[in-house]
């Protein structure tokens, strides 16, 4: 009998009817895990009348929160499969997923229906009073080889490789994952978890993890610094899983509003911790961020759970689970991280290639891209993405570094670092620059002079530029482009 992650709930929800799965901002908002299994039940009822079976695949488009985990659940009950269509995609982006995914059907928030309407068949059915049901006009067809992998979540993206069109996760490869993973984090019903982030990129590690191990879900109404630390305290959370920038609001609280004495893990996660920004939390809170390896493809290989200050800055060591390898030149501290394990993709979804012609191709390991360092106690530092390596004139650095030395002035809130092609000097290195708050912006002399302090030459961008904002991926990652940068003033 196949594996189904929605059984696995109602297993634990059975052990523990009367143990809290939501905790709201309110006390009247919390949620039981018998109540919550009642709810997961009679949607799939509801989604079985409409057709839902085994073997569709369902888009899911709504805001993270219980009534998202709820979804999700249901469709897993009626055996069929999801695919996450985050709300911060832009309509084309949207579009592509229905072009290159077989979806058969979509849960929409009600109030957010309309963009997605031109896809699908209407009228909507009204599935509760803030969400609606509706089939997809054209679908097209799915890889014949997609059923036999019981697929629990299908995440569009280019992947790791950058030439795919979606991530495959079996409900095999998601439990095997969150039990790898919680031999460090040793979840359990114990722990109340504060959640800050896109359930549409942080679900199949996280979320299911939590309901299957029995833990309490906090959700704070928003994510002003106050409203988060008030919750964890009012909860006596254990853990918080956020991004770098709700660590960084917590700091900025001028409350005087302290973490509860029983957090036992800061989890960070979507992007790259500054050296600054954990400085900033350690001098308010007296912790220690936990930092993360995660990839879609992969898991969470590397979890930095040591608490201790001297491994700031690290993942932390490779899990039990895992085996990790750097493919490195010879001379090189750094080279590109490889690893195998437990609760890899089942394949890329198109072109489609199974899990095993993907290890096979890649010589028994799974190539991150990323590139990485191991000190003498076996923690992993994050160095770069390959692909995002800057060589000039024939000297290579990181973007990362440069960054973060930009980032440690205090006129700069962020930076992003990026080659350019210039035709008569090659590759240089140009930065987008973010003011930070009540800040006069340095000049560029200033600017050069502070990145010498830390920075060969060859690394000092050749160009600043100041923007309002940096561009990211609905997913959190730094995009490092030439694309915003004017050309420079002519002498």
């Amino acid at each position: 009998m196949q594996l189904n992650l929605a059984e696995c709930f109602f297993r634990r929800a059975e052990q523990q009817p009367d143990h809290a799965l939501i905790l709201g901002q309110d006390p009247g908002q919390t949620t039981r895990y018998c109540e919550f299994r009642l709810e997961v039940l009679q949607l799939a009822r509801q989604l079985a009348e409409t057709g839902v079976g085994r073997g569709d695949n369902i888009g899911l488009h709504h805001r993270s929160g219980r009534d998202y985990i709820a979804f999700i659940y249901a469709v897993w009950a009626c055996g069929a499969c999801v695919t996450p269509l985050p709300l911060e995609l832009t309509a084309p982006e949207k579009r592509e997923i229905f072009q290159h995914i077989h979806i058969d059907a979509v849960i929409s928030g009600a109030e957010i229906f309309e963009p997605l309407a031109a896809a699908l068949i209407c009228p909507a059915v009204s599935l509760t009073p803030r969400a609606v049901f509706a089939r997809t006009r054209v679908v097209p067809a799915a890889p014949p080889q997609l059923a036999a992998v019981n697929p629990a979540f299908i995440r569009f993206t280019s992947g790791t490789t950058g030439d795919a069109k979606g991530v495959v996760l079996s409900h095999e490869s998601i439990h095997a994952r969150i039990h790898a993973a919680n031999r460090a984090l040793h979840i359990n019903s114990e722990d109340r978890i504060v959640w800050l982030l896109s359930m549409d990129y942080h679900f199949a590690v996280s979320i299911v993890a939590y309901l299957t191990f029995g833990a309490s879900i906090i959700l704070p109404k928003n994510s002003f610094g106050v409203t988060l630390l008030a919750a964890a305290s009012r909860h006596k959370s254990t853990i918080i899983y956020g991004a770098p920038i709700h660590y960084s609001l917590m700091t900025q609280d001028d409350t005087g509003a302290a973490l509860p004495a029983e957090l036992r893990l800061a989890i960070v996660t979507t992007t790259a911790l500054s050296s600054a920004a954990a400085e900033d939390f350690h001098a308010r809170f007296g912790r220690v961020l936990n930092e993360t390896y995660g990839i879609i493809e992969l898991g969470l290989p590397a979890i930095n759970v040591s608490n201790a200050r001297a491994k700031q800055g690290s993942v932390g060591q490779v899990l039990p689970d895992y085996q990790l390898r750097l493919d490195r030149t010879e001379g090189q501290e750094h080279g590109e991280i490889t690893v195998r394990g437990p609760g890899m993709l089942d394949a890329y979804y198109s072109p489609w290639r199974d899990r095993e012609a993907i290890i096979q191709q890649q010589g028994g390991w799974f190539r991150t891209g990323d590139l990485g360092r191991i000190d003498a106690d076996g923690f992993l530092y994050i160095v770069g993405r390959l692909k995002e390596m800057i060589s000039v004139g024939g000297l290579k650095f990181f973007p990362e570094e440069v960054e973060s030395v930009l980032e440690s002035h205090p006129a700069i809130r962020a930076a992003s670092v990026f080659g350019v092609e210039e035709r008569q000097w090659g590759t240089t290195t140009a930065a987008h620059l973010v003011l930070a708050d009540a800040s006069t912006a340095p000049d560029e002399q200033a600017l050069r002079a502070h990145c010498r302090q830390a920075l060969a030459s060859y690394k000092i961008p050749g160009r600043f530029q100041w923007v309002e904002r940096l561009t990211y991926t609905a997913s959190g990652k730094k995009i490092r482009s030439a694309d915003k940068l004017r050309p420079p003033e002519s002498e």
